[in-house]
């Protein structure tokens, strides 16, 4: 990404400090101490920032975007949800305004989308923000000649390829891939097959994920048996768990490339089969958490959810305020590696919702 001058941002960043909290300090505002409005001012003049005309009269012309989000699996939305609401808060203060559209999953949940895309699509909005679903519908849409005006658009968690999104932020799926594949290569030890269980494999972020385990799975000494799909269903998930011990009765380990995976594993503890069964999961949530420390899951990759909202909500406001550039539309954070050892210092920073993970 690349941009012409040194932004407020920039002078947080380096100070580790807020973006409210650099605001007030260099604007002489109260609630600052004098050491800290010191820090500030030194720090944006050593820095080279001057202050953005076009952000001083957002109070006057705020900045709207809207967010659509599909809300799948709930703790792992939440997550997104509470990193968009971080970034708003920050901003709010320059003239951001934030409507969040959650569109809750059900068998009609793809046409639901994409009419809450039309009607947001027709309302003006500065900024669109999506949590895409059926993306090759909403490829479609984005495709119409002056669909949603001036309206720019952007996606977090997945992207619409071959699209008019400005840009993507979301997990690195081909090294998340490649990632879980080297562990299970580790992990298992008898058998050495492997599936992988996901999401719906035509949704983009699952194919990158899918095609970075295949890639990796020679290499790691392991059978590949194949994917399947529960379509971000936990209800699916449960029953699955039957259909592939069926399938494949000396399975070794499974990947998870999707939040979606706790009903499954309790499955796996109703059959007796889990013990027999290396696991790699996605994201960390309180039965995770609990899974991994029984033992019953061997290690998690962190796709920080939190971090992909609150980004991709910051990039988009600042490239609405002061025209911030992307010279490369793929925002990609990096996985991580959690194991029952440093599994507190992730679960610590995650405000976890109450909802129910076995549907």
């Amino acid at each position: 990404m690349s941009r012409e001058k040194v932004t407020i941002y920039d002078v947080a960043e380096e100070l580790g400090i807020s973006i409210a909290t650099v605001n007030r300090a260099l604007n002489g505002k109260p609630n600052v101490s004098p050491e800290t409005k010191r820090l500030v001012v030194d720090a944006a003049r050593q820095m080279g920032y001057k202050p953005s005309k076009a952000a001083a009269s957002l109070s006057r012309n705020p900045k709207r975007i809207a967010v659509l989000m599909m809300s799948t699996i709930m703790g792992f939305v939440a997550e997104v949800k509470r990193g968009i609401m971080k970034a708003y808060n920050d901003l709010k203060d320059f003239g951001l305004e934030v409507d969040i559209i959650e569109v809750v999953g059900d068998e009609n949940v793809d046409a639901e989308y994409i009419r809450r895309l039309d009607e947001i699509a027709d309302e003006g909005y500065d900024g669109i923000i999506m949590l895409p679903g059926n993306e090759s519908a909403i490829a479609q849409r984005l495709k119409q000649p002056g669909y949603g005006g001036k309206t720019v658009f952007a996606t977090v968690v997945s992207d619409i390829v071959g699209s008019k999104c400005l840009f993507s932020v979301r997990n690195n799926g081909c090294a998340a891939g490649r990632m879980a594949a080297e562990l299970l290569g580790m992990m298992t030890k008898n058998s050495k097959k492997v599936a992988l269980v996901t999401g719906r494999n035509e949704l983009f972020v699952h194919s990158e994920t899918i095609n970075g385990f295949k890639a990796m799975v020679d290499e790691s000494g392991l059978e590949f048996v194949g994917v399947y799909e529960h379509y971000d269903k936990p209800s699916i998930a449960y029953k699955l768990a039957d259909k592939l011990m069926n399938d494949v009765p000396d399975l070794g380990g499974i990947y998870f490339s999707s939040a979606n995976s706790v009903t499954f594993c309790k499955r796996l503890i109703e059959l007796g089969k889990i013990s027999d069964i290396e696991i790699v999961t996605s994201d960390i949530f309180p039965e995770i958490e609990m899974l991994m420390r029984d033992g019953n899951i061997g290690a998690t990759i962190f796709q920080n959810p939190f971090n992909q909202g609150k980004l991709v909500t910051r990039y988009m406001f600042e490239h609405l305020a002061e025209g911030r550039q992307f010279e490369d539309r793929n925002i990609l954070l990096n996985p991580e590696i959690v194991l029952k050892s440093n599994i507190e210092f992730y679960s610590k920073n995650i405000e976890y919702v109450k909802y129910d993970m076995f549907i």
